[in-house]
């Protein structure tokens, strides 16, 4: 009895079937996750629209009662500033799945990052009557090489979780140690969060590094949140080269153990020294609350595309002290500055994106003007480039800061006073 046996063109037919199979497949499932996506952040970022909308609406019906529009204004703050961290999640997660997220390595005292850490974490857990514990003594190599940001943000998510799924009268506990097992020239980190939450189901457990995975619904549980927080620490840990575990009970609580290996700074005492200086530097600057006398009559030339920014940044600053000229593009920027008069400006707050030429373009050929005083000026970059990259490639093209926007007035000043010393 013969075996069959298929023929070339038989094969070739059902290859070409299993792979037509295949291709729909994937299609299928990318259309459900785009569907997800889609919805997700339709209702999420709608969510604190309609606050800030409805509040406004409220404030300019009630323009002459003082009481209740600084109380609209608040919330519209607080709507704000969600809105804000829902944005800049999608960012990252987009950041991170393109495979564009760069680290940067660089000296870090780690106990400065840690402090910074509790004292966010005690001011949100004490105003919603958490008691918070930290045991921060485990820690033989202070100082290591690591990305400063991406540990702050990787670990202030998880605290931020801790936080937000405990119910009042709960506890928190923060245990930093340093464990024995490393390489020669490596100190390696274990990071645990405990809390007495809501804990999570051993099926949610699963899912909870996936994009937009969230066990119950902000509108089922009152809790906002978009579901990318956990996905973003996850992908930006592998990064790291650490490891990341879960463990939780429904309504017993959740421990979250973190593990990231970072190189040994040579050189602790330069570090600390550092860090004590810029404590010094910020208790100071906190001090001078003044700021309308130490800016007053210092001159900027703002360079912004947008009208509304541009009318909101000079209002602003205005307030400062400061006095303000106005270029709509670079290619003016640069004329006023080829033009300008000696001491004509202090300081230019730079946009990057504008139509005709762009910030990086601007600050360059500023740089290369004939006189040494307006070729030198400090230039800050103000965009809404808001990635690590976009700072470095602002600070390659010649400019001396980078804040991005939103601004936040506090920072700003901060960095003008810098670099207008």
């Amino acid at each position: 009895m013969k075996s069959w046996k298929q023929n070339p063109s038989e094969k070739k037919t059902q290859n070409q079937l299993e792979n037509r199979v295949e291709k729909e497949t994937k299609e299928n499932q990318f259309n459900r996750a785009e569907t997800i996506f889609l919805n997700s952040i339709s209702h999420d970022i709608r969510t604190p629209l309609n606050v800030i909308i409805g509040y406004t609406a409220l404030a300019s019906a009630h323009v002459n009662e003082a009481q209740e529009v600084k109380k609209y204004l608040s919330k519209i703050e607080a709507a704000s500033n969600h809105l804000l961290l829902l944005i800049n999640d999608v960012l990252d997660m987009s950041h991170i799945e393109s495979g564009t997220l760069k680290l940067e390595h660089a000296p870090v005292y780690l106990p400065d990052v840690l402090e910074n850490l509790k004292a966010i974490i005690q001011t949100d857990s004490s105003a919603k009557q958490l008691k918070f514990c930290a045991d921060t003594k485990n820690m033989v190599h202070k100082n290591v090489i690591t990305d400063k940001l991406r540990l702050n943000q990787v670990l202030l998510n998880i605290l931020e979780n801790a936080v937000k799924y405990t119910r009042p009268g709960g506890k928190i506990y923060f245990q930093i140690q340093e464990l024995k097992e490393q390489e020669p020239g490596f100190a390696k980190y274990e990071f645990r969060v405990k809390d007495t939450g809501i804990g999570m189901s051993e099926e949610f457990i699963a899912h909870i590094f996936e994009p937009f995975s969230r066990e119950q619904t902000s509108t089922v549980s009152g809790i906002e949140g978009m579901g990318l927080g956990m996905a973003i620490v996850k992908k930006i840990v592998d990064r790291m080269d650490g490891t990341i575990a879960v463990k939780s009970r429904q309504g017993k609580g959740t421990e979250v153990t973190v593990i990231l290996p970072f190189k040994v700074s040579g050189q602790p005492n330069e570090w600390e020294a550092n860090t004590r200086k810029k404590i010094v530097q910020i208790q100071r600057f906190s001090e001078d609350k003044n700021f309308e006398n130490l800016f007053k009559g210092k001159k900027i030339l703002l360079t912004e595309d947008n009208e509304l920014n541009r009318e909101i940044a000079v209002e602003l600053l205005k307030e400062e002290g400061f006095i303000l000229d106005t270029a709509e593009d670079g290619t003016i920027a640069v004329e006023k500055m080829r033009t300008a008069k000696p001491g004509q400006y202090d300081l230019i707050l730079m946009d990057i994106q504008m139509p005709i030429m762009d910030g990086y373009e601007a600050t360059r050929q500023i740089r290369k003007l004939e006189n040494p005083e307006t070729a030198n000026i400090p230039i800050v970059a103000i965009t809404a480039n808001a990635f690590e990259e976009d700072r470095q490639k602002a600070l390659e093209a010649g400019m001396n800061e980078h804040v991005s926007k939103p601004i936040d007035m506090e920072r700003l000043l901060e960095i003008m006073k810098k670099v207008l010393k």
